[in-house]
Order: structure tokens, then sequence, then C-alpha cells
């Protein structure tokens, strides 16, 4: 059984793990090369990236939502539903993409002036954004897509995917941030092309492979607008917890992003380069807890007893939590030499050197939680749940306590930071009072046809 199960979950975690390693090294590349320019670039391109995050996160909630449905489906053998989920999410991106271009393209200096008054960060910033809202509409398609390709037979998909627009991003990122084989030095506008040639590339691929090989999301015009009543009935009840759970929680990071970039250019980089870190080993919770929801969505849609869908949950969480341990101790063990490859002063080294300190001890509190909104509640459709667990506490004390530690205070970043991180533990506790319940294992799909 145990071997059975680690087999089954790592062969969904680590293929997702991989991809979201690639997508972190991709940011941590973008970071390194364009922090070649100096700490306002690094600042430029930390604030340009708080709208595609912000598009990503709806995306996600998008695509959780759906993936409780697609993975349920799957595991009940109907691919004719399972692609109607998929329209629905599919076309509901498309939307969302073309509504963060307009912004970027057109409206950049609204965007970046609401993090920033540093005029060459503006500059910068804006340079950067005009180009890279081209990528978003690809980046949208290639999300949903392998949003599907990972709830069903191809999770590997994505990796090849991914690792594609890795190396096309850092080659291009190579020729054009600096100027090589006969191309202009470009700067910032390098990189933002590079992202935009690495995201088409990305997408092609990735349909290119699915419909050559015929695979669960090769889904017919037909089939992605067929979508009946019951169905959307059914996905917009347990979806829109999940998409306005995404949203809100997007918020409130932004807003923390905002209160951190008052604390000045010196915190916003610093506070860049230790995402840029950290998420490196987010990828691993990140694994865990999406192959959580597959797994447990295919057992709960394959009618599988309750009581073994409760005992996979429970080594979920024990396999989540010691990989939180374990890359805790990791990240303690190699921070410096990965700090010590950027270009930065003594006293952003060491912002960025605390900050990365208090992720480290919240890394298994984050492990669990991870798991338990986004593989376990959601799994078994317990999104309003997940919903007030997970936005209750970001912004009934992360977000209040760090506007009061940067604005009223004047606390450094890694001070501020630790402050916000007092909601992982309210989570945890909250969250694991709620997942012993059992109330979250639900069959969805049982009734529909």
């Amino acid at each position: 059984m145990k071997s059975g199960f680690y087999k089954r979950v790592l062969g969904i975690a680590v293929p997702i793990a991989i991809h979201n390693l690639m997508i972190s090294a991709i940011n941590m590349a973008d970071v390194f090369m364009v922090g070649q320019l100096g700490e306002e670039a690094i600042a430029a391109l930390g604030i340009s990236n708080q709208l595609m995050f912000l598009l990503i996160l709806f995306l996600f909630g998008m695509g959780s939502g759906g993936q409780i449905f697609v993975s349920q489906f799957y595991g009940k053998g109907d691919l004719l539903n399972l692609r109607r989920v998929m329209g629905v999410i599919l076309g509901l991106g498309i939307c969302v993409s073309l509504a963060a271009f307009v912004g970027a393209r057109f409206f950049p200096e609204a965007i970046v002036g609401l993090f920033s008054n540093d005029a060459p960060v503006v500059k910068y910033a804006c340079e950067y954004l005009k180009i890279v809202s081209w990528s978003y509409i690809f980046t949208a398609v290639s999300f949903i897509y392998q949003v599907v390709l990972r709830s069903t037979d191809s999770p590997r998909l994505p990796v090849y995917s991914c690792a594609l627009a890795l190396v096309i991003n850092v080659f291009f990122n190579w020729i054009l941030i600096f100027g090589h084989f006969g191309f202009p030095a470009m700067g910032i506008q390098g990189a933002a092309i590079a992202t935009l040639i690495a995201r088409v590339a990305e997408i092609v691929f990735t349909l290119a492979y699915a419909y050559i090989r015929n695979l669960a999301a090769a889904a017919r015009f037909s089939e992605l607008v067929s979508a009946k009543k019951d169905l959307l009935k059914q996905l917009f009840v347990t979806a829109v917890p999940v998409f306005f759970n995404e949203m809100t929680w997007a918020l409130g990071i932004l807003a923390l992003n905002w209160i951190y970039a008052k604390l000045g250019t010196e915190s916003i980089a610093a506070l860049n380069i230790s995402d840029s870190v950290t998420k490196l080993f987010f990828a691993a919770f990140i694994g865990i807890g999406n192959a959580g929801a597959v797994v447990l969505g295919h057992d709960i849609g394959a009618c599988v007893e309750t009581e073994k869908v409760w005992h996979t949950s429970v080594r979920l969480v024990k396999l989540s939590i010691s990989t939180g341990v374990f890359l805790s101790i990791l990240l303690l063990l190699f921070m410096n030499p990965i700090l010590s490859v950027y270009n930065i002063s003594e006293s952003v080294y060491d912002l960025a050197y605390k900050s990365t300190l208090v992720w480290i001890f919240f890394l298994p509190i984050v492990a669990f939680n991870n798991l338990n909104i986004v593989g376990i509640l959601r799994s078994g459709g317990d999104t309003k749940a997940a919903f007030l667990i997970d936005v209750g506490a970001l912004w009934l004390v992360s977000v209040p306590v760090s506007f009061a530690g940067a604005v009223a205070f004047g606390l450094p970043l890694y001070w501020v930071l630790l402050l916000g991180k007092i909601e992982e533990a309210i989570k945890f506790g909250w969250g694991f009072k709620r997942y012993i319940s059992k109330k979250w294992i639900k069959n969805l799909v049982r009734e529909l046809n």
C-alpha cells in the first residue's frame, strides 16, 4: 500500500515540482541577469512582475476550481465533461489575460506608480511592461492546458514545455540584455522580449504535443463550448469560492507588497531576491499539493471508500510536513552561496539574508497549509472552508499587522515579514481542525452525466 502510494503520488508530484522549479528558475535567471544592470532594474522587474503575479493568481483560481472537476471526471472516465470544464476555464482565462494586456500595454505608469515613485525604477518597469504584456494571452492558454494535463494523463508534458521555455528565456536574455551575436544591448527591454519569445515557444510545443498524442486535454472546439446547464451550475457553485479565494488572496499579497514598497527601493530589491530564492524550494510544496488534489480527486470521483481517501490524505500530510522540515535545513545550508551570486550592496544582502531566514522558519507550516487548502479541502469541493481559512488569516492578521510594522513603527523588512507570517500559524490551526473533521470528502460528479 505504501509503496503504491508513493509511486502514485510522486509520479504526479515530481513532474509538477520540477515544472514549478523551472518556473522559479526562469524568474531567478531574470532577476540575476537583469540584476547586473543595478538595484533599480531589480526593483523594476519585481514591480513589473506584480501584474504577472496577479494574472497567474487569477488563472490559478480558475484552474484550481476547474481542477476539482477535471480530476473527478477523469477518475470517473468522463472525458466529454472534462473537456467542457476545460472550455469554461479556458475562456475565462483568455478574458482575464486580455484585461491584463490592456492595463500593462496602455497604462503602465498607473500600475507602476502604485509601488514606486523612484524615476529610474518607474522608467525601467514601464519599458518592461509594454513589451511583456504581449505574452499574457499565451501564458493564460498554456497555464490552463497545463492544469488539465497535470490532472489527467500527462503530468510530464508541462515539464518538457517549461524546460524549453527556460532554455529559450535564458539564451535570449543573454543575447538581448547584454548585446551578443550582433544584437544591441537592450537592457530590461531585452529581458521582456526574451520572456515573450519563451512563452510563444512554450504554448506552441504544449498544443502540438497534446493534439498529436491525442491526450485528454486535446479537446475539439465543439467540446470546449458544449457545457450543459447542470454542469455550469455545479461548476459555478463550487469554483466561485476558489476564484474569490485566489483573487482576494492575490489582492492581499499585492497589499503586502505595497506595504513592503513603502520601505524603499533597497527593500523591494531584497524582497525580490529573497522571493526568487525561496520559490525554488516552494516547488516541492506545490508539487505535493497539486498531487494531493489530483490523487484525492481521482479517488473521490471513482467512488473510493471514505476511509481509504482519509488514509491517503494522512500520508500526504506526513510527506508534506517532512519535506518542509528537510527543505528548511537545506535552504539554511545553501542560503549564503545562493545570495552571493547577486550584484548587490551589503545592506541589500543583509535584508535579503534576514528575510530568507523568516521564510526558513515557516516552511514546514507553509507546506501543510498549501497541501491542506489546495490539495485536500479543494479536492472534495470544500471550497468555502478553504476560502475562509486562507483569506481570513491574510486580511484579518497579516495585512494589518504588516502595515502597522512598516508604516506606524518603521520596522525593517525582515521584522515586517515576520509579523505578517503569524497568519500561517493561525491558518495551520484553523485548517487542521477542518481537515480532521473529514467534511471535505464529497463526490461532486456522481450525478452529472
